[in-house]
Parts: C-alpha cells; structure tokens; sequence
C-alpha cells in the first residue's frame, strides 16, 4: 500500500469536502443561526437512523466482503435489507407527522427520514465501491453528491429557504449519485435468507455500537436545546458541523483507502501482513492528522468569520479548540483504534467502550453546559472522546499493535510545531491572507519533513524529481 494510494483517497475525500464545506456556508448564510438550528436538529434526527439502523449493515459490508465465495449472496441480502429500512422510516416518518406526534419543525421529520433513506442507499453504495477497491466509483459517488448537494441546495435556498426543503434537496442528490454512477452494480436477486445468522451475529451488536456511537456524536445537540438558546445551538451546530466534514473527512478517506487491505489479509490469515499494513496506516495518519489539527484549530475562528458571517465573529476562545481535538480524537479512535476489535469481530467489547465514552461526556456536558454554555457541551465531547480512544487502544492490543517510530513520530511533531508557530504568529487579514497563511503553513510543514529526511523524503522527492526530468 503505497502512500500514493493514500493521497488520492485522501484527495477525493478532500474536494468532497471542499464542495460540502461549500454548501454548508450556504446553508448557514441563508438559514441564519435561529434557522440552521432547526435543520441541524432535522440532521440529527436523520443521523439517528442512518447511523443505528444502516451503518451496522455498512460495516457489515466491509467485514464479510472478503468472504470471497459468499460474496454476491451478502451483497444482495444487506442491499434489500437497506432497502427495506429505509422505506419502513418514510412511512413512519409520514404518519407521525400527520399524527401531529412529531418533536421537529413542521415536516421536518418525513424529510429527515427521506434523507436518512436516501443517505444510508449512497453510503451502501459507496461502502461496496470501497470494498471492492473500486476507487474511481468511490470518487465518482462522493464528487457527484457533493456537487448535486450545491446546485439543488441553491435552487431550494432561492425558492423556499426552510429546513426541510434544503434536507429534501439534499435527499435528491444523493439519488442523483446513486443512479449516476451504480448502474447495473447493485442488485437484489441473489438474495439468501440462510445468510441471516452470520450477518446477524455481526450486524445486531453493531446496532447497540452504532447506538452508543450516536449518542456520542449527537447527544449534545439535544442537551443544548434545553439549555441555550436555539440561536446559540445553530452557531455551535455550524461550528460542529464544519470541524466534522473537514477534519473527520480527512481520516475516514485514510480509513477507506487502508481498512480493506487490513481485512484482505486478515482473512487470508496474513497476520504480519495485516500488522505491517495498521503500522503504516498509522504512519501515514500521522503525517496527515496531526498537522491537520493544529492548522484547523488555530484557523478555524477567523475562517468562520469570513465564511458564516457577523453572527460567527464573537465566538469564546476554547470553542474551536476543544471541537479540533474531539473530531480528531473520535476519528482517530473510530478509523484505527477500533480496527483491531473489528477484525477479531469483539463488537460488544467495542460497544463497551464506546458506552463508557458517551457516558462520560453527557455527564461532563450535563455539569459544564450550564456553566460554560456551547462551550462546555464541546469540552464533555473532548471528555468522552478522549476516554474512548484510551479504551480502544487497550483493548485492541492483543490482536494487533499500535506502534509509530520514534525518529519518524518525532519528524512530524517538529514540522507540526514549526507549522504551528507560524500560524500563530503571523495572522494576515481577510481572505486573501487566510489562503497565503494556509499556503505557507503547508509549504513549512513539508520543508521541515525534507529537512529532517521524514520516511526517507529526500530520496523520493529526488526520484520524482528524476523522473519528470
């Protein structure tokens, strides 16, 4: 697995995250905070079933796809079973708004659930992409519902700017994506009910996991609707929002371009195989995630300011920081800690840890939140994270190891600090000098990796040097 590989997974996951950075100031613009609020909390309702009812049949996916003989007949039988989900949440999405039992906005649920459907279909889809390591289509998924999201979010913030017209324009593009770039791929008619014991014995357990996983991730909307007001809860959602499709993007990228690979062997009974592949995966995230963090916490305010607007310009001075290092620690524990349990299938030991981590941080935010306001709710975040990350790196250890060299961890540290220090010290105004200070940060960063000779870095910029010559 070379790093090539890993940049153009990162890269997808990049301009995807670009576009969808793109159609989030859109959103937050035209909503406003009071606005946002509501379709953040219509999202949270969609999240709840594509996280606890589609993504245990996802991960599913993933773990029995290298069940190479039993493959075509898995495919078929989760594909209906997503199918099957997504329509049973619509109808009851639909009768309990018309039963007046709803606790969204007005037909905020029907559209949530639509998008839920339509999200958990193109993250199936992208999910077998993936597997099969069929990274143009995987691209092609992400790109095409990034772009779709823009063009149709624009054409409802024009016409009817409201929180279920931007998560039903939403829902089409995901549609769109799907039928754009799955044609043919995807089928139902191998469908094998015998299947339903092993994919059970896997995917039930997911379901208390991914449970637990939302709680984590989404708990905190719901505490701060009783205790801040909803202006403050869309300011917060915004900022949350923009921190997990950029920082989060970036590992779950490394994540699809490493994890098939480590599973391949792993059932090919590979062991150093699959060893030697998390140990350069871990390298690899390193390189990526820890610069990434310190960059995007020291720019994160002022990026905010220009992208939102006024309402985001008074935000308190721990916010952006502890919202970097609770997106990045939960990716870092969901994207490589929690790999070695996978692979030897210890889901309720997973699901132990990830309860203990929600816990937690619903307990530090109960106390904090009233104290701090949108502060401490991300301060029990960071809390929860944090211990869950722990948990997951002791209890893993036994299947597989998680070690870094030390002259190559100490590498990426220095040019992070060498990166950090400039950031921090230079602080050009508008937008021109956000872009100039991203662009010297990087250029620093990668100056000081040549310098140091990160992973034999000289030797290889000198190759490519040669070649192009």
């Amino acid at each position: 697995m070379s790093l090539r590989a890993s940049v153009a997974y990162i890269g997808v996951r990049a301009a995807s995250g670009v576009l969808s950075v793109c159609a989030l100031s859109l959103f937050v613009r035209g909503l406003g905070p009071e606005q946002y609020a509501h379709f953040a909390l219509g999202v949270a309702a969609a999240a709840l079933a594509s996280t606890v009812l589609m993504m245990p049949l996802n991960t599913t996916l993933s773990r029995l796809y290298g069940d190479v003989d039993a493959r075509p007949r898995v495919l078929a039988t989760l594909l209906d079973a997503v199918l099957g989900l997504g329509l049973f949440l619509l109808i009851v999405a639909v009768l309990l708004e018309i039963r007046g039992a709803s606790w969204l906005a007005p037909w905020v649920l029907p559209a949530a659930a639509l998008f839920a459907a339509t999200q958990g279909v193109l993250d199936f889809s992208a999910q077998y992409s993936n597997s099969a390591l069929e990274a143009r289509r995987y691209a092609r998924l992400l790109l095409v519902r990034a772009v779709s999201v823009i063009a149709f979010g624009a054409l409802a913030m024009s016409f009817l700017p409201h929180a279920p017209a931007i998560l039903l324009a939403m829902s089409l593009a995901c549609v769109v994506s799907i039928s754009a770039n799955m044609k043919g791929r995807l089928s139902c008619r191998e469908f094998d009910a015998s299947l339903a014991p092993r994919i059970a014995s896997f995917a039930l357990p997911l379901v208390v996991t991914c449970a637990l996983s939302y709680l984590l991730q989404w708990g905190d909307r719901y505490l701060l609707m009783h205790f801040v007001p909803m202006s403050e809860l869309g300011r917060y959602s915004a900022l949350a929002d923009f921190t997990q499709q950029t920082l989060v993007l970036v590992c779950s990228g490394l994540g699809a371009a490493w994890y098939p690979r480590i599973v391949q062997a792993w059932g090919a009974g590979l062991h150093d195989e699959a060893q030697r592949l998390l140990s350069r995966y871990a390298l690899i995230g390193t390189l990526v995630v820890l610069p990434a963090a310190i960059g995007f916490s020291l720019l994160l305010a002022p990026t905010a300011k220009l992208m939102f607007g006024k309402a985001y310009a008074d935000l308190p001075r721990a916010l952006p920081i502890l919202l970097v290092i609770a997106a990045v620690v939960g990716a870092c524990k969901s994207f490589y800690f929690d790999v070695p349990m996978l692979l030897a299938e210890r889901v309720w030991r997973l699901a132990g840890g990830i309860a203990l981590a929600a816990f937690a941080s619903l307990a530090v935010m109960a106390w904090a939140v009233p104290k701090f306001g949108i502060s401490g709710a991300a301060l029990g975040l960071t809390c929860g994270q944090s211990l869950g990350l722990l948990y997951s790196f002791c209890m893993g250890r036994d299947v597989l190891q998680h070690h870094i060299g030390a002259r190559q961890l100490f590498s990426v540290i220095a040019a992070s600090t060498v990166m950090g220090v400039l950031l921090w010290s230079w602080q050009p105004a508008g937008v021109l000098g956000l872009l100039l200070r991203i662009a010297v940060g990087a250029l620093a960063y990668a100056a000081t990796l040549l310098a140091l000779d990160f992973d034999e870095a000289r030797e290889r910029f000198a190759t490519l040097l040669g070649r192009r010559a």
